[in-house]
């Protein structure tokens, strides 16, 4: 009984929580994408570049989303010359996507802009308070894989 009761906080914490998530920290990193990109989008173009030359089917994994759904991201990057698909000499089916010069010097750029978001967390945070919600926001990169 004692779990449920846990659970049950959870959700009211979560939704208290979602609200100034949203708005102190999603909105502000992706208003720094300009409108240039989905936030979808942008996951998409970090996972290329973490994972160096990698295929759909890894991209859609490590995403979480359908195959589909990694194709139109694809799609929407190639259309901004931000990858390339390479065929795959060994196995036609296969293509392997990876960065261009071009989005390399754009997530550089971004790096930059990203400052002004490190930037303002300081001014607004104490030394403490920015560690809790880091290890806030470790404690849910390690928890929410487990959920299905």
């Amino acid at each position: 009984m004692k779990d449920v009761k846990v659970s049950e906080e959870f959700v009211q914490n979560l939704l208290l929580v979602m609200p100034n998530w949203h708005s102190k920290l999603v909105k502000p990193f992706k208003d720094t994408l300009n409108r240039e990109m989905s936030l979808e989008t942008y996951y998409c173009l970090e996972t290329v570049k973490q994972c160096g030359t990698v295929t759909m089917t890894r991209i859609a994994r490590e995403l979480k989303v359908p195959k589909q759904q990694v194709t139109k991201l694809i799609d929407r990057l190639s259309e901004y010359e931000f990858v390339e698909r390479v065929s795959n000499e060994k196995d036609r089916r296969t293509v392997w996507i990876q960065l261009t010069p071009k989005a390399s010097a754009y997530l550089d750029e971004y790096y930059l802009k990203n400052k002004v978001f490190i930037q303002m967390l300081e001014e607004q945070l104490t030394e403490e308070e920015l560690r809790q919600l880091n290890g806030a926001a470790k404690t849910l990169s390690e928890i929410l894989p487990k959920l299905k």
